[in-house]
């Protein structure tokens, strides 16, 4: 299986998390079930908890924090449950036991009952679509390639207006034509190349699967 390095997941998840689901997030549930995107920027930032939510997401239903642990712990290792040493499962079940799920639980993202060990998402983000964006390490992440787009066809639009050199001759509706032709270029090829996958999607985590 092909993974992705940290620094492109994270970038990655900040341009790829539609904006829907800021509003999504904030306006859904109540007190401890209100959240912003800043918080799960922040959850999602570990890749241990990413594969907590993907895998909660996918049972949609109150679960043993140890069958949670051995899922993580297969991905994280890449190999079957039944394969995972007990060192191996004990590793992931700590962390997950002492600190991210309590963690999680502060921040409204599920419902953790330490007293029985068992834990289930909240509606706040069972009802939300959280995607990542698979991004080969020699590729840049979309959000980061229309940035640079934006600030080129800006730059283009700006000297078409100044009339500058031979843009005096051209005139502006053939620079607002190459403008828009390179969106619905860029658009479609991402349409065609979309390596957005959504957390809880049937399979392992979005890292994990070939870009």
């Amino acid at each position: 299986m092909a993974s992705q390095s940290p620094s492109s997941i994270l970038s990655a998840l900040r341009s790829s998390i539609r904006s829907a689901l800021g509003l999504s997030l904030s306006a859904g549930g109540e007190g401890g079930d209100r959240l912003t995107q800043d918080d799960v920027y922040d959850i999602l930032s570990n890749k241990r908890r990413r594969y907590a939510i993907h895998y909660l997401k996918q049972v949609d239903e109150r679960v043993d924090v140890r069958d949670l642990a051995e899922q993580v712990a297969a991905w994280e290792n890449d190999k079957p449950v039944e394969a995972l040493t007990s060192q191996e499962r004990k590793r992931v079940y700590i962390s997950l036991y002492q600190g991210h799920l309590s963690s999680m639980d502060d921040r409204g993202l599920v419902d953790y009952d330490e007293t029985r060990g068992t834990v289930a998402l909240r509606d706040a983000v069972r009802d939300a679509d959280v995607y990542l964006e698979v991004v080969d390490p020699r590729d840049i992440p979309w959000g980061q390639f229309y940035l640079g787009l934006s600030a080129a066809n800006a730059l283009l639009i700006g000297l078409a207006w100044l009339d500058v050199g031979l843009f005096a001759e051209v005139g502006d509706l053939p620079v607002a034509l190459v403008v828009l032709a390179t969106f619905a270029v860029s658009a479609t090829v991402q349409t065609l190349r979309d390596g957005r996958i959504r957390l809880g999607d049937e399979g392992p985590p979005p890292e994990l699967r070939s870009a």
